[in-house]
């Protein structure tokens, strides 16, 4: 019976363990995928779709996400790739078509960036905006008192 049981449990955790998959994969390389579609403000569009109490000026400084075909909303990682693009609200905040290829990350509704094609806008670009961008964040959160929400509430152009 003790035999019967630790089967059925290692054949649980096996099972369960392929829901994972590119989560935990060390490599990456085989869960690599390039899905198309736009650039956005997730806070701005669950606003509009859903009704969130979404405060982009103030708080989340329009962090951009990515919106695929089939009409599911990512964030996108921070890291190396994905902060520039995530920065770059003032060029990508308005449903800018964009192709990416990385790794999604289901569980988090997040995607890593391995490379991105951005139509109709160079990565100088993106990395000018965002750098801009991170300055004025900068300079906001060095006036920030302890106990006080960040103040980033900025106008747009």
């Amino acid at each position: 019976m003790k035999k019967l049981l630790a089967l059925i449990i290692t054949l649980l955790f096996g099972i369960s363990s392929l829901s994972f998959a590119g989560g935990w994969d060390k490599s990456k390389g085989t869960d690599k995928l390039t899905v198309t579609g736009v650039l956005l403000c997730v806070g701005c569009n669950l606003k509009k779709l859903s009704g969130a109490n979404a405060q982009c000026d103030l708080y989340a400084h329009h962090a951009i996400g990515f919106k695929t075909e089939d009409g599911v909303l990512w964030n996108i990682l921070e890291n190396a790739k994905g902060h520039d693009i995530v920065r770059a609200h003032r060029l990508l905040e308005k449903n800018v078509p964009a192709k990416i290829t990385g790794w999604i990350y289901p569980i988090a509704h997040a995607i890593e960036i391995d490379s991105i094609e951005v139509e109709g806008i160079s990565m100088a670009e993106i990395q000018k905006a965002a750098w801009e961008e991170d300055q004025i964040l900068a300079k906001r959160m060095m006036s920030r008192k302890v106990g006080e929400p960040p103040a980033l509430a900025h106008t747009h152009d």
